[in-house]
């Protein structure tokens, strides 16, 4: 579905793939083309809106691949073939772009896929903690070589929690309540937002069972002072 954080009234959201940019084959040769088609007025609002969204496709697509070019990290950044450290490298190189792209804010979706461990999660889950630090410690370690870690904060994002208790294939199952995290240099760590249960013990009061627990709290909600670090205003919570 639609990813409402890269929403809003003068953005667009674009999807890329690790490494360089794969341009159109023989562009040059069929701009002429391409000009002639996505200049055309259509009386169909759904026409129009296709060649418009083709035009801005071709047209970012050159701009990144050009300012992509000239890109050098600051660290070695090795990804050691490791898939979120991968996108994690691609977003640095990205930031290291803002200039030449000139944006003032930038929102960066990465995915980890693995943590549906309904079998053996006490083997498969440490696996994926891995990726997860090491993508995060290269990451890091770039943002601060390039002086920008207190301009970057990280958040994580689940669309669902596990169960306390195991099941009989020595996995978890789905569940509700869960925690995230938030991080960056210019965060206050060390704290929990929200608040933790009180007890996470069978027939506590936020266990549904299985210690699948009731969440207090709206997951979004601690979006909120990052959505004010982003610049929302008072005025537009309720849009």
């Amino acid at each position: 579905g639609s990813q409402p954080w890269a929403q809003g009234f003068d953005t667009s959201a674009q999807i890329l793939t690790n490494g360089e940019p794969i341009g159109l084959q023989k562009q040059g040769q069929l701009q002429v083309i391409i000009d002639n088609i996505t200049s055309i007025k259509h009386g169909n609002i759904y026409c129009e809106e296709y060649s418009q969204k083709v035009a801005a496709a071709l047209d970012f697509n050159a701009k990144l691949r050009a300012s992509l070019r000239s890109v050098e990290l600051k660290t070695s950044f090795y990804t050691d073939n490791k898939d979120l450290t991968k996108q994690l490298r691609e977003v640095a190189r990205l930031i290291a772009t803002r200039a030449q792209r000139r944006v003032e804010r930038d929102l960066f979706f990465v995915q980890l896929g693995g943590f549906d461990n309904h079998r053996d999660v006490g083997r498969e889950l440490p696996r994926r903690f891995d990726s997860v630090n090491h993508g995060f410690k290269k990451f890091v370690a770039e943002m601060k070589a390039q002086n920008l870690f207190e301009s970057v904060v990280m958040v994580t994002h689940s669309d669902f929690a596990r169960t306390l208790t195991p099941n009989s294939g020595a996995g978890t199952d789905h569940a509700w309540a869960g925690n995230y995290v938030v991080a960056g240099g210019g965060i206050k760590g060390g704290k929990i937002f929200n608040s933790f249960p009180k007890s996470l013990l069978p027939g506590a009061e936020q266990d549904a069972g299985r210690g699948r627990l009731i969440p207090k709290f709206p997951f979004e909600n601690f979006m909120l002072p990052i959505a004010q670090w982003m610049g929302l205003e008072e005025s537009q919570f309720q849009q």
